[in-house]
C-alpha cells in the first residue's frame, strides 16, 4: 500500500510527497477529476502517509494506523459524503465542525474529506466556508469534486487545487490485466472507461451494459436495411434503453467518433475496437462531412431530450436523418 498504487496521478503525488516531506501541509485541498480518476482513494493515502510513524511522506501498509485506514475505523478521519437526495446538506458540515472542535485521539491530525464537494447545498457551503477561514491547526479538510463550476469562489479560494487527470487506456488496460480480466475484454473495457478506472470497474461486470451497447450499435449499422415502420420500432427500442439509464447518446457519438478516427487514419485511437469491421463498413456509406454532422445532430437531440422534448420523437428524427445522411 502506499503512493505507488496510486495509479496514472504522478503530478498530484508528487506535490503531496514535497508537503508531507516539509512537513508544511496545507490546511485545505480541493481534489479536482473526474469521477472514477482516484480522487478518494489519493485522499485516503495522503490521509494514511500523515498519520504513519513507520516511513517518511509515505504509508508503510502495515503498521496499526494504516490498518485503522485500510478497515475504515481510523478515529482521526471522517469521510462526508451524500446520506440522502442529491446534495451533501448544511446538518452534515454542522456535524464536520463540532467534530473538528475536538482535538485528534490518536494522531497528530483529524482528517475530514468532504466526497461530491460540488453537491453542496449553498447553505452548506457557506457554512464549510466559515470552517475553512480559520480551521484549527491539526486539521486538514480535503475537498473532492468533478467540476468546479458549482462550488463558492471563495471556497475554491481557500483550498490549494490539485487537478486529477483521466488515466491513460493503456494504464486502465493493465491495471485489469493485473486483476485477472482477460486481455482482450480488459481491451474493450479500458477504451470505454474514458480515463476512469472506476467506471472500468464498475464495467466489468455490467453484462447487461454490454449486450445492450451491442444492440444499440447493431441498429446503427443496419438503418440503412429496414423500412420507416421497422426504424420506428427500433427507436421505441432505444427509448426504452435511455429510460432505463443507458449511456445512449455517449454510446452513439462514440461510434460515430470512431468511424471519423478510422477514415482519418487514427486507428490507434479508437475506442470500439471490438466493432472495427462494422467501423470500416460504415466508413465507406458516409463522408467525414456526415459524420460529423450525425455527431453534431447527437448532441442537438441529446439537448432536446434534457429539455424535456418527448425521447420516442426526437430518437426516431435521429434514426431518420441518420438513415437519409441529412445532416
Amino acid at each position: 500500500m502506499g503512493f505507488k498504487d496510486i495509479i496514472g496521478q504522478d503530478s498530484a503525488v508528487e506535490l503531496l510527497v514535497e508537503q508531507l516531506k516539509s512537513r508544511r501541509v496545507s490546511h485545505a485541498f480541493l481534489f479536482i477529476g473526474k469521477d472514477g480518476v482516484g480522487k478518494k482513494r489519493l485522499a485516503l493515502e495522503f490521509a494514511r502517509a500523515l498519520f504513519c510513524p513507520e516511513k517518511e511522506a509515505d504509508a508503510c501498509g502495515i503498521c496499526l494506523s494504516c490498518k485503522k485506514v485500510s478497515h475504515q475505523n481510523h478515529p482521526d478521519i471522517r469521510l462526508v459524503e451524500i446520506n440522502e437526495g442529491d446534495n451533501i446538506k448544511i446538518e452534515q458540515i454542522r456535524e464536520l465542525q463540532q467534530e473538528i472542535a475536538y482535538k485528534p485521539y490518536e494522531s497528530d491530525r483529524k482528517v475530514f474529506i468532504i466526497d461530491q464537494a460540488d453537491q453542496m447545498t449553498v447553505q452548506a457551503a457557506n457554512s464549510l466556508l466559515k470552517t475553512l477561514e480559520e480551521p484549527p491547526s491539526y486539521a486538514l479538510i480535503i475537498l473532492l469534486a468533478e467540476e468546479t463550476d458549482s462550488l463558492l469562489p471563495t471556497v475554491i479560494s481557500r483550498c490549494q487545487k490539485i487537478q486529477l487527470s483521466k488515466l491513460a487506456r493503456e494504464e486502465i488496460e493493465k491495471k485489469l490485466k493485473s486483476e485477472g480480466v482477460a486481455p482482450d475484454k480488459a481491451e474493450v473495457i479500458a477504451g470505454l472507461a474514458d480515463g476512469s478506472l472506476g467506471r472500468a470497474l464498475a464495467l466489468l461486470g455490467d453484462e447487461e451494459f454490454l449486450n445492450s451497447r451491442q444492440e444499440v450499435y447493431s441498429i446503427l449499422y443496419n438503418l440503412d436495411k429496414v423500412d420507416t415502420v421497422d426504424l420506428f420500432k427500433q427507436a421505441d427500442k432505444l427509448t426504452t434503453y435511455l429510460n432505463n439509464g443507458l449511456p445512449l447518446f455517449e454510446l452513439i457519438l462514440s461510434l460515430f467518433r470512431d468511424i471519423i478516427l478510422y477514415k482519418q487514419g487514427n486507428n490507434n485511437r479508437i475506442v470500439n475496437f471490438d466493432f472495427i469491421d462494422d467501423i470500416k463498413v460504415m466508413g465507406k456509406k458516409y463522408k467525414i462531412e456526415e459524420l460529423i454532422g450525425i455527431v453534431n445532430l447527437t448532441n442537438t437531440i441529446s439537448g432536446y431530450i434534457r429539455a424535456n422534448v418527448k425521447k420516442d420523437l426526437a430518437l426516431q428524427n435521429l434514426l431518420l436523418k441518420i438513415r437519409a445522411k441529412r445532416v
